[in-house]
């Protein structure tokens, strides 16, 4: 089989990620989010609110925002995916099924802001053939399955 042919094999493979699944990322970067800013509240916090309530200011509070651009856009933008659609074996490529870059993670970042007022993410992504939230169609990606049966 030529490297064509098995281009070709593996790009009609590519199927939608469920509206679940997406769903079901978000919450686990969202943990792990909110996960690494308890470890950070426990060695900065300036406050005793108690263990899950923490209080961040100055070089702290840096590190949070810096793991929050890292474990959505960047990772989106370098690798395809973040740690949740890791874990749930999806993956963001563009409409041509190649890999996204470092801009267009950054378009369905903010434009994800949108998305999530009264979840009309979810409703946008649900009336639409191909899942693509308001983020998705801004940046022209799709969410897909990133393992496939051979």
């Amino acid at each position: 089989m030529s490297g064509l042919e098995e281009f070709d094999n593996y790009k009609s493979k590519f199927e939608k990620a469920s509206i679940g699944r997406r769903i079901g990322a978000f919450f686990i970067d969202f943990f792990i989010y909110y996960l690494s800013g308890v470890v950070l509240g426990l060695f900065f916090d300036t406050q005793d609110d108690g263990v899950f309530s923490y209080h961040l200011e100055g070089f702290p509070a840096l590190i949070s925002f810096g793991i929050f651009f890292f474990l959505w856009p960047i990772s989106e933008g370098i690798w395809g995916q973040t740690l949740g659609k890791r874990f749930l074996d999806i993956k963001v490529v563009t409409k041509t099924n190649e890999p996204i870059n470092i801009g267009k993670a950054f378009v369905r970042f903010f434009v994800g802001f949108v998305d999530c007022i009264l979840v009309v993410g979810i409703i946008v992504a649900a009336a639409n053939k191909e899942n693509q939230r308001i983020g998705d169609l801004a940046a022209n990606t799709l969410v897909v399955k990133s393992k496939y049966d051979s």
